[in-house]
């Protein structure tokens, strides 16, 4: 091959790298705001106020929980992921779980790169967790199907949702449109369980586009209720 055509196929692959990461980085908003509701058979258990914010490729996102009914058992909740996104998604470098009414039971999880590790801090004492590729937390996992193939079927992520990191397992099981305050949707619904974990078996439609976003959440608590969270609000879908 003549010195001319590899550098002709060298400066393709470098456009169109760069092509694709525009493309990419399209696919993700630089902010938004949502807002679900929480229920337990109809009734009303609170809201879950979500905001997401990215500078220079750095990110951050907030989930503020409103508890009400039964839910005050476990108190209002601030969740807050600091890190970076790329065309990869996102690598999380500091996670915190506020808990407004048991202060003591906040957790901090430190994403350490260099020393691949995840250090986390509750009650007091810090233990190291390896680093694993591709290592979320509770919120940034649930936008990461934005970086993933849309022909997936099934997903492993790697979680720190509380004060453990643990094998988050979805399984594909359908497509079908839901109705929502912005008209009907499709959406991919996912089949999922929290490996070592008992009863864990929750399920995600996940919006297939413009955005991948979390529509709908159906998930047992620890206190043995079964809630439904349901996207109410977003700035990134238009009011039909």
């Amino acid at each position: 091959m003549n010195l001319s055509l590899k550098l002709f196929r060298y400066l393709w692959v470098v456009i169109f790298s760069l092509y694709s990461f525009s493309v990419e980085a399209k696919l993700f908003p630089k902010n938004f705001h949502s807002e679900y509701q929480l229920l337990q058979k109809s009734n009303n258990l609170g809201r879950v106020f979500v905001d997401f914010n990215q500078k220079n490729n750095q990110y951050e996102i907030k989930a503020v929980t409103k508890a009400e009914g039964i839910l005050k058992l476990l108190g209002d909740r601030e969740v807050v992921s600091t890190g970076q996104l790329s065309i990869d998604g996102f690598s999380p470098q500091i996670f915190e779980l506020k808990n407004k009414k048991k202060p003591k039971k906040n957790i901090l999880a430190v994403f350490d790169s260099k020393d691949k590790k995840v250090k986390l801090t509750y009650k007091q004492e810090t233990k190291n967790i390896g680093l694993k590729n591709k290592h979320f937390d509770v919120l940034t996992y649930l936008y990461q199907f934005n970086f993933e193939s849309l022909s997936k079927k099934n997903y492993n992520f790697e979680v720190v949702d509380g004060k453990k990191s643990r094998i988050y397992l979805y399984n594909k099981v359908r497509r079908e449109f839901i109705k929502t305050f912005a008209g009907s949707l499709e959406a991919d619904v996912y089949e999922g369980e929290i490996k070592g974990k008992s009863n864990s078996t929750h399920y995600l439609w996940i919006l297939r586009k413009p955005y991948r976003i979390p529509l709908k959440i159906e998930i047992k608590t620890d206190i043995g209720v079964d809630i439904e969270q349901i996207l109410v609000k977003t700035n990134l879908l238009p009011i039909k």
